[in-house]
């Protein structure tokens, strides 16, 4: 990559991070991930840790976030499960990039009976509600952890074929796209050293926002039973764990894992929303194109 290229993309970071909503939502993103990578040291307790003697405490010196019913502390659970919930939106979404992302540049650079077969298939996806088509996969394929990366995985897939295939039929237009088919150009390059660069800008903002609703999807599947199995500690399994008890008093159960998802996808919202405005041409804060 050039000189000017590496400016350009310092000088797009600088007005990215300079939108204090952007700079909030990225603190908040990394301070979950840096909260999970650091769970083994800086959690009080184990995370399946049962203490009976110390069930239902509310928070206190002890128990920051209090303890569940089985006297294990909430707080370690919490931490413990962002490595859960977090790794379980990456790796999912790095499946929906890794499937899409390819589906979408074919169908939308090469057309013809195929390309139509390959959106025909996306449009048929993206007709059901992405979290009754996630809970149907995780069903069929089996509760568990394997069984919800795969399920938010393919439900996230159409989306970003979809971009890739707008994308590519708007790139592949270009006048230098057809300078270099006529300079003898092989379409394999074309596609990797020209259309997938020129669509990176659109491909962030999309992987940012997917974040959020893949740690939304893979909490309401835990919530559910068709994620993570017992005793693992994660967010939504925290909750429907703890809604049983909210009548008798006992809210800190459901409050923290409920906060924890909510700055989770608030994060990737005010990261993926500032990505948006500053890659975006025509909006109100950007005068420079990022090519």
């Amino acid at each position: 990559m050039n000189k000017s290229r590496w400016k350009s993309i310092r000088e797009q970071a600088g007005k990215i991070l300079a939108r204090k909503l952007v700079l909030f939502g990225l603190i908040l993103v990394l301070l979950w991930v840096l909260l999970a990578l650091l769970a083994p040291w800086i959690a009080p307790y184990g995370p399946n840790e049962i203490r009976t003697e110390d069930k239902l405490q509310s928070p206190n010196l002890s128990h920051w976030f209090g303890t569940d019913n089985f006297g294990r502390d909430i707080l370690s659970r919490i931490l413990y499960g962002a490595r859960v919930t977090v790794w379980t939106g990456i790796v999912s979404i790095g499946i929906a990039c890794s499937v899409g992302i390819p589906l979408g540049a074919i169908a939308g650079f090469f057309g013809g009976k195929l390309g139509n077969v390959i959106m025909r298939v996306m449009d048929t996806l993206l007709a059901f509600p992405s979290l009754i088509l996630a809970m149907a996969l995780a069903a069929s394929i089996g509760p568990g952890l394997t069984g919800a990366l795969l399920a938010v995985g393919i439900v996230a897939i159409p989306e970003f074929a979809r971009l890739m295939y707008g994308q590519t039929v708007v790139i592949k237009e270009k006048e230098f796209i057809e300078a270099g088919r006529a300079l003898g150009v092989r379409n394999k390059a074309i596609l990797f050293k020209h259309v997938l660069p020129n669509a990176f800008a659109p491909l962030i903002v999309q992987i940012t926002l997917a974040l959020g609703s893949a740690v939304l999807t893979t909490s309401s599947l835990s919530f559910i039973g068709l994620g993570v199995r017992p005793p693992t500690a994660e967010w939504g399994a925290m909750i429907s764990y703890g809604r049983g008890y909210i009548i008798s008093g006992e809210w800190w159960m459901t409050v923290f894992p409920g906060i924890a998802i909510a700055s989770t996808i608030f994060g990737f919202i005010l990261l993926g929303d500032g990505l948006r405005d500053a890659f975006d041409p025509h909006g109100r804060n950007s005068k420079t194109k990022f090519k």
